[in-house]
């Protein structure tokens, strides 16, 4: 989810292994699974008139699931320039969400604690995939080091100001946690998304031939997301889902989060991330190999230097040099 060219920097980080596990999982196929954690956003009466407004998550929900997992993808894993266009993008586009629902309810997409609870919804959706996916406890230190890193890849679309995103990890949670059990209600919109993972729609990019095996697929695969979804959510948040949690829930949700953390382990990192992810990956990796080939300095050798040494250091370059040349030629 980094930018690439902050491979050696990110190296040096003290949390750099929890953010690399962190990132991995975020450009997996993985974070997918958890889609339904993002739920507690219609939950939000004026994020929920909103979305009312568009009729988008009714009409078109796979249509908009796609546009916005590719909007993730540029703002979590592409270039500063692709994330920085992204995010003007997004901003600008948003500024037309706004009016006043039948009940008399007025909504604006940029008011900031409607768009700040999108983003806060979205960071803990992957924070909690991670932690399913890994089974990793990580340190007060190493959450503040994650949420550092999201606001650092979400800093084009932070609000100006006092509108900005919490910067204090026990803050935000704290924050999290007031939103969740005081504000937050069962809305028109929750029942729309929760009714189309319940009976999903067949998609367009599915063939109609293939309509008996989605018959067959999907009810399979709506209650491994609501599961998975529904199992990373706050308690308030859950305790208002149409689905009633129960504990046969649980069950379903550790034996699920165990075959995640065997395929996590076991599977390559070139079947499970995306494509941008895996792009992303292979650049970071040639970064480092060109990295690997320069000297540690470029001071003349000491007339007393011993002569092995020399042509330790010589075949150390050799050998860089031949692992860059066959890596290109691959």
């Amino acid at each position: 989810m980094t930018c690439p060219v902050s491979a050696r920097q990110d190296d040096e980080h003290p949390h750099a292994a929890v953010l690399e596990r962190f990132e991995r999982v975020g450009g997996s196929l993985f974070l997918g699974l958890f889609s339904v954690g993002l739920f507690d956003q219609p939950m939000l009466p004026p994020v929920s008139a909103a979305l009312e407004a568009t009729g988008r998550i009714r009409e078109q929900p796979w249509a908009r699931a796609i546009r916005t997992a590719a909007a993730d993808q540029l703002i979590y894993l592409g270039t500063d320039e692709e994330r920085a266009a992204e995010s003007r993008r997004l901003v600008e586009l948003h500024r037309d969400v706004r009016g006043t629902a039948p009940g008399g309810l007025r909504y604006s997409a940029l008011t900031p604690q409607n768009w700040n609870w999108i983003l806060y919804s979205t960071f803990f959706v992957q924070r909690g995939a991670y932690l399913a996916v890994t089974g990793d406890v990580p340190s007060p230190a190493a959450d503040q080091a994650i949420w550092d890193r999201f606001r650092a890849l979400a800093e084009g679309l932070q609000l100006p100001g006092r509108s900005r995103l919490i910067e204090d990890y026990q803050e935000l949670v704290a924050y999290y946690d007031r939103t969740a059990v005081e504000e937050l209600q069962q809305t028109a919109t929750l029942a729309a998304a929760t009714a189309s993972v319940r009976r999903p729609p067949r998609p367009d990019f599915w063939p109609a031939v293939a309509a008996p095996a989605w018959r067959l697929a999907s009810p399979i695969a709506s209650r491994v997301v609501t599961v998975l979804g529904c199992g990373i959510m706050h308690p308030a948040v859950r305790a208002r889902m149409p689905v009633r949690w129960s504990p046969r829930h649980d069950v379903e949700f550790r034996l699920l989060t165990r075959m995640l953390q065997v395929a996590f382990r076991v599977l390559p990192s070139v079947l499970t991330d995306t494509p941008l992810a895996r792009n992303r990956r292979q650049y970071r990796k040639l970064v480092r190999r060109y990295q690997g080939v320069g000297l540690t300095s470029f001071a003349p050798d000491s007339a007393g230097q011993d002569a092995d040494r020399r042509r330790h250091d010589h075949g150390v370059v050799q050998e860089r040099q031949h692992a860059v040349e066959d890596h290109l030629g691959a």
